[in-house]
């Protein structure tokens, strides 16, 4: 796992307590690296209308949580999606200089059968390692995805595993004609996957990510001098 130098001097590499503080925030924000997981076998609609449809596939178990992704699919191209306007409402990132009203969003949540719940509503990687969640909080987390002006596919993480009883995907998506809705997955199915999952090695300790190699400048010229200090 590679860990980025934050904070301090460019020269200073990090203390051992910086990497262990990301190597546990990546552990808590990610599936485990040194596992491949074991298909839970389902996949849902959890709302659609005769334009839009939005579900869950590919749900994959590991130890520490299970991952899936979030199809949406539109029947035709809407012109003020155009340019990746369709990702933006289903992600839960930020895009500055771009406002999103809450009424176009997708709204997708989940709730355990402890009660304990998370959403998209939050985007918890902006949070950082010193305000990581505990081991036993519900997180969900928003990952690789991509797709074009009539389909998308997002990847979340969640973590930890469910306890036995329900897990509740709540869906909400006003704009697209889907009010809230809750569709309901058995939770020991996922514990039963999570315990076929491989370990494939012991987790490697992290390091920290070395330094991109230098692009080639040409020999004299302004583009010779990248900061202006030879002049």
């Amino acid at each position: 796992m590679w860990v980025s130098h934050r904070g301090g001097s460019p020269d200073e590499p990090p203390t051992p307590e910086q990497l262990r503080e990301w190597q546990e925030w990546h552990r808590r924000m990610s599936p485990p690296e040194n596992e491949f997981p074991a298909a839970v076998g389902n996949s849902f609609l959890l709302g659609r209308t005769d334009d839009a449809a939005v579900g869950i596939t590919q749900i994959a178990a590991f130890s520490t949580g299970f991952q899936f992704t979030l199809a949406v699919r539109l029947r035709q191209v809407r012109p003020e999606l155009a340019h990746g306007r369709l990702f933006m409402l289903i992600s839960s990132h930020a895009h500055p200089g771009v406002e999103i009203s809450l009424e176009d969003r997708l709204l997708l949540g989940l709730e355990y059968a402890d009660g304990q719940r998370a959403s998209t509503l939050q985007d918890i990687r902006m949070l950082g390692p010193t305000a990581m969640p505990g081991d036993e909080q519900l997180v969900l987390v928003q990952q690789g995805g991509g797709g074009g002006e009539n389909n998308v596919e997002q990847t979340y993480w969640v973590a930890p595993l469910p306890p036995e009883g329900p897990v509740t995907f709540v869906l909400a998506w006003p704009a697209f004609g889907m009010p809230e809705s809750r569709t309901v997955l058995d939770g020991a199915a996922i514990r039963a996957a999570a315990d076929r999952s491989q370990r494939l090695w012991a987790p490697q300790p992290a390091v920290e990510a070395p330094e991109p190699p230098s692009r080639p400048r040409p020999s004299s010229g302004w583009f010779a001098d990248p900061d202006g200090s030879a002049t």
